[in-house]
């Protein structure tokens, strides 16, 4: 499959926005930065987060809800790069590549166990991971696929 290139820089215009700012961009500051018309940055918002990787809308609007790795609405999953917060992910799996996003830098996950409610830390940066507080943390995959694909696809890991 061929994207057309303005596509393309619309897609790494917005996740350089989410890296820089920690949030995306509305589809009127990316006509500035883009340097087209309003309507035209709408345009190629949508085809960009059409690209379907892990990227979509919140309902009926055309406001940013994810775009993988980030989460653009607060969640219970909080990066800090360098001590700074400014980051969401939506999962703290997911959260686990904002390493990557960010090379070379510390990069701290907190989270809220979504059972009891105690904190989860992740320290890392690279390959390197400092921290899991508690040792005992372990990771639930539960993906929202049609009930035929879910079939063995669900669980734990440490």
């Amino acid at each position: 499959m061929s994207v057309d290139a303005q596509v393309q820089r619309t897609y790494s215009t917005i996740f350089s926005q989410f890296v820089e700012h920690g949030r995306a961009p509305h589809y009127t500051e990316l006509a500035r930065i883009l340097r087209v018309e309003v309507e035209e940055a709408r345009r190629l918002q949508r085809e960009a987060v059409a690209l379907g990787v892990g990227a979509w809308f919140v309902p009926g609007t055309d406001y940013i809800e994810s775009f993988a790795p980030f989460y653009n609405v607060p969640t219970a999953t909080k990066v800090s790069v360098d001590g700074a917060q400014k980051w969401f992910a939506q999962c703290g799996l997911e959260a686990l590549s904002m390493r990557f996003v960010f090379p070379g830098r510390d990069v701290t996950v907190e989270s809220a166990c979504l059972d009891c409610g105690d904190s989860v830390v992740v320290r890392m940066r690279d390959d390197d991971v400092f921290e899991v507080t508690p040792e005992t943390a372990v990771g639930h995959f539960n993906p929202p696929f049609n009930p035929e694909r879910r079939a063995g696809l669900t669980g734990s890991f440490v």
